[in-house]
């Protein structure tokens, strides 16, 4: 694995660590969910880093996992449904309702918690698939 590519997975890690801490404090949910999205946002940029592909300068894990290598979106499925929520999540945790929070006011511990975990096992599932692979 690439050193870059290593730089990546340690931030995706870090956002990780950073949404587990958070996880509990329905205060910070939406910042716990924030931290949720760039672990995924930053794994499939690790992805891309392997393979020297392009590293767009964009949020969107939906888009981001349109450009992963087919050989890799075989080995880490991911249901449209989960990144559809998880894009969501990108402006609604971060801005006030005038550019987009999330519908009923800020999110339930349930919901973060729900994230929290597409966000560690995507996560893992790339960490694996990255340690594997011939790049």
């Amino acid at each position: 694995m690439k050193a870059s590519t290593k730089d990546w997975l340690e931030y995706a890690r870090r956002d990780l660590k950073a949404a587990e801490l958070l996880i509990n404090d329905s205060y910070l949910a939406n910042i716990c969910l924030y931290h949720c999205q760039q672990t995924v946002e930053k794994s499939f940029k690790a992805v891309l880093e392997e393979f020297s592909l392009h590293i767009p300068k964009i949020h969107s894990v939906t888009t981001l996992y349109e450009q992963l290598p087919v050989k890799t979106k075989n080995s880490i499925y991911v249901k449209a449904d989960e990144l559809n929520d998880i894009d969501d999540i990108y402006i609604d945790a971060r801005y006030p309702t005038d550019l987009g929070l999330l519908p009923n006011g800020f999110p339930s511990i349930e919901k973060a918690k729900e994230i929290f975990d597409i966000s560690n096992r995507i996560f893992n599932d790339v960490k694996a698939y990255l340690e594997k692979s011939p790049g």
